[in-house]
């Protein structure tokens, strides 16, 4: 199957469109190697947030007073297969669709071959999902603070008020949810937590236990969690402003599930697993185990060496391995370059040190560009497209050329002169290197936003039988996208 975007109309029925051909060009290769200001798209990083979120949190995190609602790729195999599986195109999933033309998705330009529509809708804000083994679909609502278990139990396709019911609450949940070892764990800014949980069920869990405590408030308040196959539990913490003094609490902490005690884990006794990510939102597991996350980097970016006010396409959002726990990121003394004018810059991803911290004898350029200071990212991103999430494709409904491939939700800018993001894009391993975005579900229209166009991308999960889920806070909805065949 070609990997190139179909430039045709999809399904007349589901409502989804296509982008004409110079569209379409601006937003893929270009989108992480050569973006410019003219490609649309918009980073939720404030409370000015495109309008869906408020001065603390809203559709994503508040990533300080300034920036509320956002959030690797570069190894061999991922997801346990390499990135053919040893399979052919003709291996590629059902003929059968995946999706309700009863319930289409206005405005969509969808990937040729691929079908998208509503599978939930009347949702309070849905942000982080997960997908357990029974197919249920846990959400956290944000607006109702609770994690909420759905299910398609007439097979349509679409999630209906008698198919859904609410598993778990407590003050402040707001993003963060997985399941393991019997329990299912979410998160409010402060707290994580816990309740028993068996696959498949659909009743309130009942008490939580805490599991762990004093996570600092204020500044980004979503708080990703994430346990790997030995049982560590990964919690990730943004920054507390724009650009913070040092790196103290901008971190990736680690914590044994062995034995929690009553009262749980104080947040400051977990490893320190990745330091220096400003707001490291969205993270999962490859197939060889390693941890890979999105980073929504600062705001406001201005440097008189490099061109002044550089911040429309500065600094890059980021895709990271972090394959040697304890390394340091970068932030808040270095940033990775998207696009500088011409003659200034070193080309995506190269590392530049912040202005705050260039007198302070020891951050400079040189001692950002020294790996052995710095991890620079697998792959640099448009600025302030605002990445939430990513998910390793695991499943055999699409493709086998999309097996171990990424997909990264984009939730949008708010302080870009032209909104970019606001969408779901591929991001193809070529022997194991992530190569630039491109667009998979996004608008049809001109640009990434528009009045027909309230969505915003946060959570992405591959279903039970090898779709895509995806949450929108802004319009309180999950989609879901499946393979048709070209």
């Amino acid at each position: 199957m070609s990997r190139s975007i179909s430039l045709c109309l999809l399904i007349a029925a589901l409502g989804c469109g296509c982008k004409d051909g110079s569209e379409a060009a601006a937003e893929t290769g270009v989108e992480a190697g050569a973006e410019t200001g003219a490609e649309a798209g918009a980073e939720t990083e404030t409370g000015a947030e495109a309008g869906a979120e408020t001065g603390a949190e809203t559709g994503a995190e508040t990533e300080t007073g300034a920036e509320t609602g956002a959030e690797a790729e570069a190894g061999a195999e991922t997801d346990g297969e390499t990135e053919t599986g040893g399979e052919t195109e003709e291996d590629a999933g059902p003929q059968v669709s995946a999706c309700n033309a009863d319930h289409p998705v206005a405005n969509a330009f969808i990937a040729s071959g691929f079908c998208v529509s509503e599978w939930a809708s009347g949702l309070g804000a849905p942000r982080g999902i997960f997908v357990a083994e029974s197919g249920d679909v846990l959400v956290v609502e944000r607006q109702k603070g609770q994690v909420t278990a759905l299910w398609d139990a007439d097979g349509d396709h679409f999630s209906g008020p008698s198919e859904r019911a609410a598993l778990a609450s407590a003050s402040g949940l707001n993003h963060g949810v997985t399941v393991h070892g019997g329990f299912l764990y979410a998160s409010s800014a402060s707290t994580v937590y816990r309740w028993p949980y068996a696959p498949g069920t659909r009743s309130d869990l009942g008490k939580s236990t805490v599991v762990v405590r004093n996570i600092p408030t204020g500044g980004h308040s979503t708080r990703t969690l994430v346990v790997d196959d030995a049982g560590l539990l990964y919690v990730s913490v943004g920054s507390g402003s724009n650009v913070d003094a040092n790196s103290n609490r901008a971190r990736i902490r680690r914590f044994s599930l062995d034995a929690i005690p009553d009262g749980g884990l104080s947040f400051d006794d977990g490893q320190v697993f990745a330091d220096g990510l400003r707001n490291e939102v969205g993270l999962d597991f490859d197939g060889q185990g390693r941890l890979w996350g999105v980073q929504n980097g600062i705001d406001q970016l201005d440097r008189t060496s490099l061109g002044g006010d550089i911040h429309e396409n500065n600094p890059a959002e980021e895709l990271s391995l972090f394959e040697t726990p304890g390394r340091f990121y970068g932030y808040p003394y270095c940033w990775s370059e998207f696009l500088l004018p011409d003659g200034v810059g070193g080309g995506p991803g190269t590392q530049w040190a912040h202005a705050n911290f260039m007198d302070d004898g020891t951050h400079s350029d040189a001692w950002c560009k020294k790996a052995s200071n710095v991890v620079p990212p697998k792959l640099a991103m448009q600025a302030h497209a605002a990445p939430l999430d990513l998910e390793f494709y695991d499943g055999t409904a699409f493709p086998a050329s999309y097996r171990g491939d990424l997909f990264i939700t984009f939730h949008g800018s708010w302080n870009r002169a032209v909104p970019t993001g606001y969408k779901l894009v591929h991001v193809h391993l070529d022997g194991g290197t992530p190569q630039p975005p491109e667009p998979f579900f996004e608008f049809a229209g001109a640009g990434d936003i528009a009045t027909g166009w309230p969505h915003r991308p946060v959570g992405v999960r591959v279903g039970a039988e090898g779709q895509l889920f995806v949450t929108s806070d802004a319009s309180n909805r999950i989609f879901v996208i499946g393979y048709e065949g070209d």
